[in-house]
């Protein structure tokens, strides 16, 4: 009898055994370091050696003493390990590093519009679009969800995408909404609609080549790429590389900026261009020529008025002298 048990028991650890192997791979993986990350490194015994570092786009961080280490693609495990290792040779004595991630910036959306605290968040993993609405404070009074632009790069290009956030919600599940990718911008518009008229001062004028030139609210300010999702994103005549904007200086003078977005999709941009309320972004067409005189017209035109108000005049006379 006594046999049998113990046999018994033998046979239920190997079991048991096996589960556990068969449940190891199930286990979630560390996270992966990545460009634009922010790690805390710490050092056993040396608090003069501890840091705040942001990863490089090229991947690297800048740790004294050790100079330029590679970060991204590796875990924190790794990393800490390797910087163990190389500050040893130079204290001359075992160390233990660790490193933490403070923020998620490589798997970031950006969030902007009718929410409560706008700007950029990044996650271990990448939450639902609810759930990253949320995290942003969840939307202001009068914010329309039913209307959310998500924008979305997709190769050289970025594209708009309505999502009806309103009707997941009503339906008690987000099953039916986009999976987040990281580099994503979401809008929520304000209730008037996008392309309806806001209050002046917190609106800017988006003119040219994109498909619903108008007036949209900015607020404090919104970066570049959301602006032109409202807007409908550009037709297949916008320049990408020579996106206009005319700011209003505090002398009442105007400047005008160039911004290449082309540019920033092949390399990024850690300060995205921000548009603030009185602008007015031009998206010029391919081609230099015709674009010459156009350009020229509109800021005589721009000069007469400064008040983002007329920015819909302004279009119907971009649309005449530019074709």
């Amino acid at each position: 009898m006594r046999r049998f048990t113990l046999e018994r028991t033998a046979g239920l650890l190997a079991v048991a055994g096996l589960l556990l192997l068969v449940a190891a791979p199930l286990r979630a993986e560390e996270y992966t370091i990545g460009p634009e990350d922010v790690l805390q490194v710490s050092v056993w015994m040396h608090p003069e050696l501890e840091r705040t570092l942001p990863v490089g786009t090229d991947g690297e961080i800048t740790f004294p003493p050790l100079g330029q280490v590679k970060a991204a693609g590796q875990t924190p495990t790794q990393l800490a390990v390797r910087l163990g290792d190389r500050l040893s040779t130079y204290l001359r004595q075992t160390t233990t590093v660790t490193v933490a991630v403070t923020q998620y910036l490589s798997r970031s959306v950006y969030v902007s519009g009718a929410v409560a605290r706008p700007g950029r968040y990044g996650f271990d993993t990448i939450p639902g679009l609810v759930d990253v609405l949320n995290q942003a404070g969840g939307p202001t009074p009068g914010a329309d969800l039913s209307q959310v632009q998500l924008l979305r790069r997709e190769g050289g290009a970025r594209k708009p995408i309505t999502v009806d956030v309103a009707r997941a919600l009503g339906a008690g599940s987000d099953a039916g909404l986009p999976e987040l990718k990281s580099g994503d911008s979401i809008l929520v518009p304000g209730g008037a609609g996008a392309g309806a008229a806001p209050a002046p001062g917190g609106s800017a004028g988006v003119l040219g080549e994109v498909n619903k030139p108008g007036l949209y609210a900015v607020g404090a300010g919104q970066d570049l790429w959301t602006v032109l999702a409202a807007a409908g994103g550009l037709t297949g005549r916008g320049n990408l590389a020579d996106v206009r904007v005319l700011s209003r200086q505090r002398d009442s003078s105007s400047a005008v900026v160039s911004v290449d977005l082309r540019e920033e999709l092949r390399h990024g941009s850690r300060s995205p261009f921000v548009v603030r309320a009185g602008d007015v972004v031009v998206v010029t067409p391919t081609g230099g020529s015709v674009i010459g005189r156009g350009w020229a017209g509109f800021t005589q035109v721009m000069a007469i008025s400064r008040d983002v108000l007329n920015a819909v005049l302004i279009a119907d006379y971009f649309k005449r002298n530019v074709k």
